[in-house]
Formats: C-alpha cells, structure tokens, sequence
C-alpha cells in the first residue's frame, strides 16, 4: 500500500479504504459532497412535482416524455461547452453561480402552475437543466483533485451515492408532499437547497481550482478535448457503450412514469415510490461494493461495466411482464442494483485515463454524449407507450443488454488505456 504524507500535519496516512474513511478524513472532499447532496434531495422534490403537475395538466405521456428530453438536451450543448468553461476558468466560482442560478429557476416553476401557462415547463427545465450540466462540469472538473488516485472509486461512489440515499428520501418525501400539499412546496425546497449547496461550496478553497491559464481560444479548446476522447482508446469504448446503453435507460424512466401513475394508478406522487426504491436499493449496494471495485485492477472493472449493463438490461425486458405492483418495484430495486455499480468502475477507468488540464473537457463529453442519447429515448418513448403500454420495456431492456454483451466481447480483456493517461501519482477526477 504506498503512504502519503499528509501536506498539513506531516503525518503519513494510507489512501482512504471506505467511503467511510475517505469522507471523515477528507474535510474539503465531505463539505463539496454535503453540497451535493442536499440540491439532489431537492432535485429529486422538483423531479416528482413537475410530473404530477404535467400529467394533472396534460393527461398525456409524451408530455412526461418532452419534459425529460428537454431536461437531457442542454447536456449535449451547455454541457460540452461548461467542459470547456470548467478547464479555463475557477471551478468554485462557476459552481457557486450556477447554484445561485439554479434556485431562482426553482422557484420559476411555480409561475407554470396553471394549463394555460403549463409550456414555461419546457423553457424553464432547459435552462435549469443547462445550469445543472455546467455546474456538473465544474465539480467533476474540481472535486476529484480532492481524491488521490487510488481513492477514484470511493470518490466515484461518493458522487453518486449521495444521489441515490437522498434520491430515496427525496422521491420518497416528494412523493408525500405532492401527494398531501400539492407540488408548490417541492418547488420551494428544490429553491432553497441550491442556495444551501453554493454556501457548502463557498467554505471550500483547496484543489485544482483551474487547469492553468488557457493560451488559444474556446473552439481550440474543444477540439483538444474531443482528440484526446477519440484517441484514448479506452474512453473512446466509454463514449460508445454510453451511447447505446442509455438509448434504453433514458426510456425506462419516462416508461416507469406511465407505470406509475397509469398502470398501477399509485396517485400523483407515485412516480415517488419508485425513486425511493431505486435510491434505498442502489445507495446500500453502492457502499457495500464499493471498498471491492477499489480493490479491483482494470480487468475486474471492465467487467463490471459489461456485466452492469447486461443484467440491467434483462431486467428490464421483465418489466414488460403484466405484474402487480410489488413485484415491480421489486424489479426496479434489482435493476438498481445491477446499475449502481456500474459508476465507480467506469469513472475510475475514465479518470486514469485523463489528466487535470482536460478533464472538464472529456468528463463532460462523456455526459453530453449519455444525455444526447437519454434525451431522444425520453422523448421516443413518450411517444411509443401511450401506444405499446409496458410492453415499452422490452425494447428498452433489449438495447441496454446488447451493449453490455458487446463491451464485453471486445474489452473483456480489458485493453490498456493508451493516449494521455493522468500519472499514476497525480490527483484528478470525474
């Protein structure tokens, strides 16, 4: 185990073991991480109150399915180019405007309560949703330079971990509030909780704040990051099994909403006890894998990514099954899993093949490219489960397990990363 000495105390520590660990030892990574966490509790308040409102106001499931396009779409523009921004600019300060954006569009949301103002929904989704992805940038750009190396799957699972427990709370809770009170109040919550996150970010002052001053303009910029994607062998096979798989996850979501609110008629918080499952489910699985895939070389990580993908995909063909309430959300626990592990081992492989100065870059083409595919599956299946019902779901299941089986018949044996690689001693991240 190699020890690093402590730049403050002197004192020689080995990398963190835990999630545990990494965030009692780590003030800096646990106050970004605090941050996080809470605007994704109210993320997931404002998820489950825009569709009650539009389901109330337009009965209809493409609707449902419009809204999540429109909230993916911005990832593939403002994301790439808030990559850009996060590798030429202070990350903290592009965070800490964004959230302060992001909770005055919040709280715009309430002006769209009403059918004959119901299409503010649309502008008002892709703006916040825009914001989100440059804030995205930001921290995936910032906060791994808090991790060390050999910490990048703790790291990883600490990202996304804290969606998934507040995800269960938060769709949980949302689920109740829109159900007893209306979704007005969600609305305020999701407000207040991006202002709680840019104070959290404000306390923080220590990492790879920028990637150094840039010497040529933004459409450079850009193309840099997109030639180093497309010649790293490894995160080049990142960006194409992102793009299949997500072209069935994207629908499973708006699919799930039909399932919901349709099919099982669970009120209009029910799409709220889904999340809550996923989040519960995934959260407690995540902790307990993640201390095995940081033990883990990159073979065993390359199949986890294969497998993730495979099995989440025949589970999800079960979902087209006529089944009762309970054994669904059965189902979409195991689905979540199969998913959650999937996180820690691709991000770990991207990260190591990635150094500080384009990693807002090529982190944030990863994301455009899984958003510009979830985006269009969003809005396809919107439009195909009014019609097919959940029968929906095999089609979805069908193209996220075929790119599992093909990620592991051509990277099973998992191939050396190749291009820019970070230096095993340097710290980065997502």
């Amino acid at each position: 185990m190699k020890i690093i000495t402590n730049r403050l105390s002197g004192v020689q520590v080995e990398p963190a073991r835990t999630l545990r660990e990494l965030l009692v030892r780590n003030r800096d990574l646990r106050m970004l991480w605090l941050g996080n966490l809470i605007s994704v509790c109210g993320g997931w308040f404002s998820a489950v109150a825009v569709f009650a409102m539009v389901y109330e106001h337009s009965g209809a499931g493409l609707a449902a399915g419009l809204t999540l396009a429109v909230r993916y779409l911005p990832g593939v523009l403002a994301g790439v180019w808030g990559g850009v921004l996060a590798d030429r600019a202070d990350r903290r300060a592009v965070m800490l405007v964004t959230d302060v954006l992001m909770a005055a569009l919040a709280a715009a949301f309430l002006l769209a309560d009403d059918p004959g103002r119901l299409w503010l929904v649309y502008p008002l989704t892709f703006a916040s949703a825009a914001a989100g992805f440059v804030f995205q940038a930001a921290r995936n750009a910032w906060m791994p330079s808090l991790a060390r190396p050999e910490e990048y799957p703790l790291y990883s699972a600490a990202v996304q971990v804290n969606g998934l427990v507040f995800q269960a709370l938060g769709g949980a809770a949302g689920g109740l509030v829109v159900t007893v009170v209306g979704w007005r109040w969600a609305f305020a919550v999701n407000a207040v909780s991006f202002l709680l996150s840019a104070w959290l970010t404000a306390t923080v002052r220590s990492g790879d704040r920028s990637a150094g001053s840039p010497s040529h303009g933004w459409l450079r910029s850009l193309r840099e990051g997109v030639t180093v994607a497309v010649r790293t062998r490894v995160i080049a096979a990142l960006l194409l099994l992102e793009a299949l798989f997500c072209l069935g996850l994207g629908g499973t979501i708006t699919a799930m909403t039909y399932l919901a609110l349709r099919v099982h008629a669970l009120g209009e918080g029910g799409t709220g006890w889904f999340y809550a499952v996923q989040g519960a489910v995934g959260g407690v699985v995540l902790v307990l894998a993640a201390s095995r895939i940081r033990a883990m070389g990159p073979p065993g990580r390359h199949l986890v990514i294969g497998l993730s993908c495979l099995v989440e995909g025949g589970l999800t063909m079960l979902l087209g099954l006529p089944v009762g309430v309970l054994p669904a959300l059965v189902l979409w626990g195991m689905i979540s899993a199969a998913e959650v592990v999937y996180g820690p081992a691709a991000m770990t492989t991207l990260l190591t093949a990635t150094s500080n100065e384009t990693r807002g870059r090529v982190t944030s083409l990863w994301s455009a490219t899984a958003t510009l595919s979830l985006g269009v599956s969003a809005a396809v299946t919107g439009a195909l489960v009014d019609r097919m019902g959940v029968a929906v779901f095999v089609v979805l299941g069908l193209l996220m397990a075929v790119a599992g089986a093909a990620w592991l018949a051509v990277h099973g044996r998992a191939p050396a990363a190749s291009g820019t690689g970070a230096a095993p001693g340097r710290p980065v991240v997502p």
